[in-house]
C-alpha cells in the first residue's frame, strides 16, 4: 500500500477522521449520529456535494434503538441544527478557515437525505496517513445515548492502543463545549464523566476507568484506561437465542442500566403490580435480573437494548 492509498472499510464499520470528532462539540448526540451514519455511505459512493445521501428513518430507528415514530422527528430536529451550525479549521496555509457542516436537506416519506460542504466530504471519505481517522462498529457507536459517551468513545478507541488517554480541565471544557456550571467537579463528574463512563462499560466492546490528576490538592484533569472486553461467549449454539436457559453474567453498572431501560419497554408493562411507579418496576426488575430463573424473560429484550454477553 502507498502512502497515498486510501483504506476502505464496509459499511457496517464507522472509520472517521479525527477532525470531525474535533469538531463535534456542542452537537447533540443525534446530530453525531446523522455524521456517523453518513460517513460510510459517502465513503462507499465517493459523493459531492452534487450528491444527496438518504438517511433512513427506519435505520436510524433499528440501529439507535429507538421507535420509528421518534426517529422522524428526531432526525428532522438533527438535521435543521446542522444546517444552522458551523466550525472552524486551520488550512494548510495557516488560515482560519469557517464552514458550515450541511448544504440542504430534503425532507422525505423515507427519512433526510442531506447533501455536504465539500471541505465535510473530505473529512468524511478520505482515510490516510495524512488524515488520522479511528474506526469503530457502528452498531455499538450508535447505540450511545448519554450526551458525551460519543465523544469519550471516540477518545477512548482512538488511543485503545496505548492503553488510555489524559485530558486536562481546559481541554475537556474546548473539545467537548461543557457549560461553566460544570466547573464544579461534583456537576462534571455526576452529569458527565459518570454517565459517559457508566454507558460505555455496559454497552460497548471496551470498558474505562478515570482517575483525577492533582497538582497539589486541586484537580487539574482526568487519566483514563481503556480495556478492550473479552470476545461475547457464544450463548446456547444451535438453540433459539431467545430461549436459551443459560444465565448471563452481568455487572452491577449493566443491572442498573438496562433495568431502567427495561422497565420503560411497553411490552413489559404486564410485570407492574397496580399503579407501581417506573422506578419501582425497575427496582424489581433489577432483582429479576440477577436471578438466574427470573433473568430468562427478559433476554430477547435485553439483545434488542444492545446487551451482548461477555
Amino acid at each position: 500500500m502507498t502512502d497515498f492509498e486510501e483504506k476502505k472499510y464496509p459499511l457496517s464499520t464507522v472509520a472517521i477522521q479525527n477532525k470531525v470528532t474535533e469538531c463535534f462539540k456542542s452537537m447533540s448526540v443525534d446530530e453525531k449520529r446523522l455524521l456517523i451514519m453518513a460517513s460510510p455511505i459517502a465513503r462507499n459512493i465517493d459523493a459531492s456535494e452534487q450528491d444527496e445521501i438518504l438517511i433512513r428513518a427506519d435505520d436510524f430507528a433499528k440501529e439507535c434503538g429507538i421507535k420509528l415514530n421518534s426517529a422522524y422527528k428526531q432526525i428532522e430536529i438533527a438535521s435543521r441544527k446542522l444546517i444552522d451550525r458551523s466550525f472552524s479549521y486551520t488550512n494548510d496555509r495557516g488560515k482560519k478557515v469557517y464552514s458550515n457542516w450541511v448544504i440542504d436537506a430534503t425532507y422525505e416519506d423515507a427519512g433526510v437525505s442531506l447533501r455536504f460542504t465539500s471541505i465535510v466530504l473530505v473529512m468524511l471519505k478520505i482515510l490516510d496517513k495524512y488524515n488520522p481517522y479511528t474506526r469503530y462498529k457502528k452498531d455499538v457507536v450508535l447505540k450511545l445515548k448519554k450526551d458525551y459517551s460519543i465523544d469519550f468513545y471516540h477518545l477512548a478507541k482512538k488511543n485503545q492502543a496505548k492503553n488510555g488517554f489524559e485530558l486536562t480541565l481546559d481541554q475537556m471544557f474546548s473539545e467537548f463545549g461543557l457549560p461553566d456550571s460544570y466547573r464544579d467537579l461534583r456537576n462534571l463528574k455526576r452529569r458527565v464523566l459518570k454517565n459517559a463512563m457508566e454507558e460505555i462499560n455496559a454497552v460497548t466492546d471496551i470498558s474505562i476507568e478515570y482517575m483525577p490528576i492533582k497538582q497539589g490538592r486541586s484537580v487539574t484533569g482526568f487519566k483514563f484506561a481503556v480495556k478492550e472486553k473479552p470476545k461475547p461467549k457464544t450463548i446456547g449454539v444451535g438453540r433459539d437465542p431467545d430461549t436459551i436457559d443459560m444465565f448471563v453474567s452481568m455487572t452491577d453498572a449493566q443491572i442498573n442500566m438496562f433495568g431502567n431501560q427495561l422497565a420503560q419497554l411497553s411490552e413489559l408493562s404486564h410485570l407492574a403490580v397496580g399503579n407501581e411507579s417506573y422506578d419501582a418496576l425497575a427496582s424489581r426488575i433489577k432483582d429479576m435480573l440477577k436471578d438466574p430463573d427470573k433473568q430468562k424473560q427478559f433476554i430477547p429484550h435485553l439483545r434488542k437494548l444492545g446487551f451482548k454477553a461477555t
